[in-house]
């Protein structure tokens, strides 16, 4: 027990650290993007499912940079939303509270963040390629709306993590339910 508490505290760790640099990575992200400093780029980091050089035909104006951090920001609030899910999930683990109800509640949650991703996904990437083509001359400007096998993959998971949570309750309510008789 004592090596899954300290595993957790490590996870949990990570994944504070995480949460705290996903919003300043985005920002600095879309601040250096096409820039001399576009170090996440450049060094393969990050990568992108869209080609800004294709989709904007003028240099990014701070306007443009700004509402594309916006919406990224939005879309990653899915992603800080999970994380939190699972910090709350390991320091239940750090404190022995394996088989929760409050736990099979985070899997639950954490099943309908994937779902959250797929759907945040498909206005992502429409506003995404609304804002980065803005600034392009009459008849240039495109939206973009996708939905791919990963997204029908990512989806199956959801599903999957979402049905191990129901399974989670039940199996402790009837713990739960044996700990009361007699």
């Amino acid at each position: 027990m004592q090596k899954i508490q300290q595993q957790s505290h490590r996870v949990r760790v990570l994944l504070q650290l995480l949460l705290i640099l996903t919003p300043v990575l985005v920002g600095y992200f879309w601040l250096t993007v096409e820039t001399p400093y576009d170090f996440l780029r450049n060094t393969g980091i990050v990568q992108t499912s869209f080609d800004i050089n294709q989709l904007a035909e003028t240099p990014l104006t701070l306007g443009t940079r700004l509402l594309a951090m916006l919406t990224s920001m939005i879309y990653c609030s899915i992603i800080m939303y999970a994380l939190k899910i699972l910090i709350q999930l390991f320091r239940n683990y750090e404190n022995r509270q394996i088989f929760t109800l409050e736990n099979a509640t985070c899997y639950q949650k954490l099943g309908y963040s994937v779902f959250y991703w797929v759907g945040g996904s498909i206005f992502y990437q429409a506003l995404m390629t609304l804002i980065l083509t803005f600034n392009n001359p009459p008849n240039h400007h495109m939206i973009a709306f996708g939905f791919e096998g990963i997204d029908f993959l990512t989806l199956l998971i959801g599903a999957i993590i979402v049905i191990i949570s129901w399974i989670m309750k039940e199996g402790y309510l009837l713990a739960d339910e044996q700990n009361y008789t007699i």
